[in-house]
């Protein structure tokens, strides 16, 4: 073998060598960026849960026992899509209380007829004819009682004369007495008719108290029976409407999505129970929690950006924040110990989300802040956790990292100090994994 060929092999060989080693100590090259103080831009980004905007509560208007379900929480329906259906047990138990309410309408029906022609109407009547010849006795009355009167007068004045003459032997006793005695009769005529005449007085105010008393007690009598079948027959309607509900399969009265649904077949429900809840189609709401620090920076009627992902890309909505709440609580998506403030974004547009999808929404704000920033390409989303790759001593090491606020390329750093070198492309190191930085 030419010696030159051996020796430029081994040359080779050696510089090859030499270059593995020295990669091996310098690491492999990776760009960094460092966390320093930026301008978030003026909207901040979440990542939330879609709502529904609406919810339309299903209920049940009659006792019921339920035999099927077909519907799934979850699951979009169209109007008029079976939901569920009652056992005929339900339609015999509601069909013998309509029975039972109509013959009671019937009941109430012939009472009424009954006060106008019953006893207590037999009575109103002949008091009523009392009170009419009451009436007319006493109209007789007065017209004879001027008459009377004067007759008596003139008797009276007839049997004085006669006193007289007879002191004066011009009339004979007998004349004298019988004159006296037409007189006496008369008055006694006169005080009779008086009498009488205060009596049927009395007698017609006592029976026109008697007949308004019996007039209200019909009056109120028939009103109460009236009252009753009234509402019998609001209960007639009810339970024709219910029997209608039960004979046949409960539709859903909007096109929508189940939200939720509160019975299982076999479960006994009681008249006014809710049965499931129906999202409308296109009313979605997205729920977000933001941290207390931020809470200063959202108020109602701010725009903002709904973005989802789905089969048929990525989609953008147009939205507005339509409720900020007042009391603060514990994060529900993150850490128990987190106090944020619930804020809900009412999608404008029509749209396809649906009750738990997850989406990014970017609210407006007019103001910026200065914080420590890395960019959004840097950090790697694990579960409700984050992290970056931090390069120190020319190794990186996987380090959680607590987030702030976000924008679609920065996110806010609240645990790691400034000048951190941070990988900007996470996924092509391991954590251990020696390199060198490169800005």
């Amino acid at each position: 073998m030419n010696k030159k060929i051996v020796i430029g092999a081994v040359i080779a060989v050696l510089a090859i060598g030499g270059y593995v080693v020295l990669n091996k100590i310098s690491g492999k090259e990776v760009k960094v960026s460092k966390i320093e103080i930026g301008n978030l831009s003026s909207s901040v980004l979440y990542a939330r849960i879609v709502a529904p905007g609406d919810v339309v509560p299903v209920y049940i208007e009659a006792p019921s026992l339920i035999e099927s379900i077909f519907a799934r929480v979850g699951q979009e329906v169209e109007a008029g899509d079976r939901l569920l259906t009652f056992s005929i047990k339900s339609v015999i138990e509601n069909d013998k209380e309509l029975r039972i309410n109509e013959l009671d309408i019937k009941d109430i029906g012939l009472r009424i007829a009954d006060l106008e022609g019953g006893s207590l109407k037999l009575e109103l009547d002949n008091r009523k004819l009392e009170m009419k010849n009451l009436e007319e006795k006493i109209k007789g009355d007065e017209r004879r009682l001027p008459v009377i009167t004067a007759e008596a007068r003139t008797l009276r004045d007839k049997a004085e004369a006669y006193k007289k003459l007879l002191a004066a032997d011009g009339v004979s006793s007998t004349e004298a007495n019988r004159a006296i005695t037409e007189a006496d009769k008369k008055m006694v005529e006169l005080e009779d008719l008086k009498t009488n005449l205060d009596l049927n007085r009395q007698k017609f105010e006592l029976s026109a108290v008697s007949f308004e008393s019996l007039t209200r007690e019909l009056q109120i009598e028939e009103a109460k029976l009236k009252s009753s079948l009234e509402k019998l027959q609001l209960n007639n309607e009810i339970l024709v409407r219910r029997a209608e509900q039960l004979k046949k399969p409960l539709e859903a009265p909007v096109a929508g999505v189940i939200t939720a649904i509160d019975v299982v077949e076999g479960s006994n429900m009681q008249s006014g129970q809710r049965l499931l809840s129906i999202s409308p189609k296109g009313e979605s709401t997205v729920k977000v929690e933001v941290p207390m620090y931020q809470a200063n920076s959202v108020s109602p009627k701010q725009k903002a950006i709904v973005r989802s992902s789905s089969s048929e890309g990525d989609l953008t909505y147009e939205g507005v924040v339509s409720r900020v709440s007042s009391v603060a609580r514990e994060s529900i998506l993150g850490g128990k110990k987190d106090k944020v403030i619930e804020v809900e974004v009412k999608i404008t547009q029509e749209n396809n989300l649906k009750p738990g999808f997850i989406t990014d929404v970017e609210i407006s704000n007019e103001s910026t802040r200065s914080v420590a920033t890395v960019s959004s390409f840097s950090v790697i989303e694990e579960g409700d956790k984050n992290f970056v790759y931090t390069v120190e001593d020319g190794r990186v090491r996987k380090t959680e990292v607590k987030l702030g606020a976000k924008t679609s390329t920065d996110y806010e750093v609240l645990n790691l100090p400034l000048g951190t070198e941070v990988v900007i492309n996470p996924f092509k190191v391991n954590s251990g994994e020696r390199v060198k930085a490169v800005s």
